[in-house]
């Protein structure tokens, strides 16, 4: 049946069925009820009918949609931007792998040709080259538009289409995330994992985040794309792009734009500034060329003064609008906008105005309508790195610290601490660790509730954070246990350290609203080389100087050797 012959079916129903309800006499009589009782009915089946049919219709109307317009073809894109794009997908990659290395991960994008997901990346052998829109995965994926999580045991068809070779236990688990791009889903990133119990809430966050950083980040290169296309510098654009390491600090990134800037602008000063939450101020985090009278701290209010305009009017602005009698950054300088021409735009990282950029030139000629094009798209990308570069170290600092107190989690701390090992082997330096255990903490969570324990075991993080140096490291192991490893220094020196932490836990007042209580904590200590050159045997032999100091009754720091010899 055709659409039309089904609309025409249902709209004579409905008609029949009104008819019915209006014209049929009321009565008594057992067939009138039968028969109003059957229109009745009959309206309501026709109704829901109605509404499945519309549902089926744009559910048909989705699948047919035309996949070319859901995604900018990547191979298309000049080779920098490519390479760009290429190294947001690993460091996506290396951030999960941080949260557990033996995740598996793959991430698929959409042949606009094929209307297939191509495989463009993998740790892995055993996901598939491609996958059709039409497999069960896809299906699943299309219909959230959100992460979704599969289980191999629910789902083996599903899995035998989207690994191959393997042969599975029933434990696995994989999430699917979209990348969407104009809404639609322009690919997935799926994270396998053997073991259901391996991918926590945490872990699925951080994912999510992963993925939609991607997703912004294919708009982005979409829009820069297309609109770099039209202009000569389209290379040289991306060149300078592909020097940004998401990975470095703010000010280098800002560095590569000042670069940027400087090739394209013949500029007597460079500005880029940031706001602060008051939006009345803001503080100058670059300036290239003039440097005089320069505010105090690098603060300049927004109000009155060139830098300031482009937060005040949220849009660019030129020395062409007629904008006189003001200062560059305050009252005290010597010269007014009136001497030099400008040119100054917002920027806005994830809607939400950041700082501005302003280039300011003491020649006569005023910036041209091309300079203030070429300046908003690189302003554009500008934004579009600092969301990357904000969204990625956040996350870094999600898969590295424990979420509770902001210390180092275990497994970082395992790794780091390898890392100080081979640097005091190479440099012959002592090293020393430290293992603490709040004394007696069960009877808080027990009497006082969780929350007061996880205030508990925050304020004795930071005060442990407070009596060690910012090169020394510091980190939750587990439960109300803390690890330190203290850099270049010996035994000696190390006993001091470990014994004010110990002095100023039990000193401390732990109140949280009318609840106040004491608390103690044990300590143990050994020290590379002198106890050993290996890691698992350093964290054991300080543990094994916790428990004595425990079996002594706590509050104190037992040295390993002490006990050993």
């Amino acid at each position: 049946m055709n659409k039309f012959s089904i609309s025409t079916f249902i709209f004579l129903g409905f008609c029949l069925n009104i008819c019915l309800l209006i014209f049929l006499p009321d009565s008594s009589n057992t067939v009138n009820l039968v028969i109003r009782l059957t229109g009745v009915i009959g309206l309501i089946w026709l109704i829901y009918f109605y509404f499945e049919f519309l549902g089926i219709e744009a559910d048909q109307n989705q699948e047919n949609r035309d996949t070319s317009s859901l995604l900018i073809n990547i191979e298309n894109l000049d080779n920098s931007a490519k390479s760009q794009f290429s190294e947001l997908i690993e460091l996506t990659f290396t951030a999960i792998k941080d949260l557990n290395n033996n995740f598996e991960i793959a991430f698929y994008i959409i042949d606009p040709n094929s209307k297939k997901y191509i495989l463009k990346n993998s740790t892995s052998e055993y996901f598939v080259s491609q996958l059709s829109m039409e497999s069960a995965i896809v299906k699943k994926v299309l219909v959230s538009n959100d992460l979704s999580i599969l289980y191999q045991k629910d789902s083996p068809e599903g899995w035998n289409n989207l690994f191959k070779n393997k042969s599975w236990r029933g434990s696995e688990c994989a999430i699917i995330q979209p990348l969407l791009y104009n809404k639609n889903t322009a690919g997935f990133v799926i994270v396998r994992s053997e073991h259901f119990s391996d991918i926590n809430a945490k872990d699925r966050l951080l994912i999510k985040n992963l993925s939609d950083i991607i997703s912004l980040s294919i708009e982005d290169l979409d829009i820069l794309d297309r609109t770099i296309t039209q202009s000569k510098d389209r290379s040289q654009i991306f060149n300078l792009l592909t020097e940004i390491d998401l990975s470095h600090s703010e000010s280098e990134i800002l560095n590569k734009f000042r670069n940027i800037l400087h090739y394209f602008f013949n500029y007597d000063c460079l500005t880029i500034s940031m706001i602060d939450d008051s939006e009345k101020k803001a503080t100058i985090k670059l300036i290239d060329g003039i440097k005089k009278n320069l505010p105090k701290n690098n603060e300049f209010n927004i109000n009155g003064t060139i830098n300031g305009l482009p937060y005040t009017k949220k849009t660019l602005i030129n020395s062409s609008n007629n904008i006189f009698n003001l200062f560059r950054f305050s009252s005290k300088e010597n010269f007014t906008v009136s001497t030099n021409n400008f040119i100054g735009v917002p920027i806005y990282i994830d809607e939400k105005l950041w700082g501005a950029i302003m280039l300011e030139s003491f020649s006569k000629e005023t910036f041209k309508e091309s300079d203030e094009k070429l300046l908003l798209l690189i302003v554009r990308a500008m934004q579009a790195s600092m969301l990357w570069h904000t969204e990625y170290q956040n996350m870094y600092e999600n898969a590295i610290k424990d979420g509770l107190t902001g210390l180092l989690n275990h497994k970082t701390f395992i790794d780091r601490s390898g890392e100080e090992i081979e640097r005091a082997r190479r440099f012959q330096h002592h090293l020393v660790f430290l293992m603490y255990d709040l004394d007696k903490f069960k009877r808080i969570n027990d009497t006082l509730g969780h929350p007061y324990g996880d205030y508990v075991i925050s304020t004795t993080a930071k005060i442990i954070k407070d009596n060690v140096r910012s090169i020394d490291l510091v980190a939750r192991y587990g439960g109300e246990e803390f690890a330190v490893v203290l850099v270049n220094t010996n035994t000696e020196a190390a006993m001091t350290v470990a014994q004010r932490i110990v002095d100023n836990i039990a000193d401390h007042n732990f109140n949280m609203g009318d609840k106040e209580v004491n608390m103690t904590i044990s300590s143990g200590l050994s020290e590379y080389p002198n106890d050993s050159d290996r890691l698992s045997d350093l964290i054991q032999f300080a543990d094994e100087g916790l428990y004595k100091t425990k079996d002594a009754g706590g509050n104190g720091v037992t040295i390993y050797h002490t006990i050993a010899n």
